[in-house]
Order: structure tokens, then sequence, then C-alpha cells
């Protein structure tokens, strides 16, 4: 079997109900185990243990930003490769630009389209994939 068409874990990290389970319906629909985050202080903890091929997550989020969050996982050695997928309403050349500036792997805006989310998830996981090839 193809690698990217093996059950994935994404961990999705998102205070709001309604795009958290927008987010899990288009990812359990790819076939992908997912599992769900609403407050950033636990994610670290939850990727230890869980050790997911992806993480989606939201920027805004109370208590952490994901961008202080993303500085955190990009310093934890054993976290730092999990490739990060922001989303988020900011959509210029300098809003992405930060994104990757501050670590993230790419990025998805608000409000998603859930064919198109699909299919930038689909090439995350493919490309890593790849890399660990």
């Amino acid at each position: 079997m193809d690698p990217v068409e093996a059950t994935r874990t994404i961990l999705v990290v998102e205070d709001n109900v309604l795009m958290r389970k927008l987010f899990v319906r288009c990812l359990e629909e790819s076939g992908h185990a997912v599992a769900e985050a609403t407050d950033a202080r636990a994610v670290l903890d939850m990727m230890r243990e869980l050790r997911p091929d992806l993480v989606v997550m939201d920027i805004v989020m109370p208590n952490l930003s994901g961008v202080e969050l993303i500085q955190q996982i990009r310093a934890d050695g054993g976290l730092a490769a999990t490739p990060v997928l922001a989303v988020t309403n900011l959509a210029t050349p300098a809003d992405k630009r930060r994104l990757v500036e501050a670590g993230f792997d790419g990025h998805v805006s608000k409000p998603i389209k859930p064919r198109e989310f699909q299919a930038v998830v689909a090439g995350f996981l493919k490309t890593s994939a790849d890399q660990d090839s």
C-alpha cells in the first residue's frame, strides 16, 4: 500500500467548535485518524503521545497563539520535524511569509473549502512520506 494511502494520524488544534468539526469531518472522510485539541497548552503533550503525521493548527487561540506554539514545537527535538499546517484568516503574501518564517510548513486560508483543504493535506502527507523514504 502507498504510504500516503495508509491511515495517517492528524492532530487538529482549533478552539472554534464549528471549524474543528469541519476539519475533523474533512480529514475523516479522507480516511485519516484525527485527534483534537481545543487549547494550545495541551498540544505538546498530545504530540509526544500520538506522534501525529501532521498538525493542522489555528493561529489565533486563547492562552497561547499558534506562532508561540510553533516556536515551542520547533524547539523540541522530538517534535521539531513534525509538519505543521497553519489555518488562518491572514492571507497577504507578507502574512504567509511570516508564517513560514515562524516555522510553519504551509498554510490554509479561512474560510476553507473542504475539497481544497483535503487536497492540501494530501499534498503535505505525500511530501512528508517522500521525505521519509
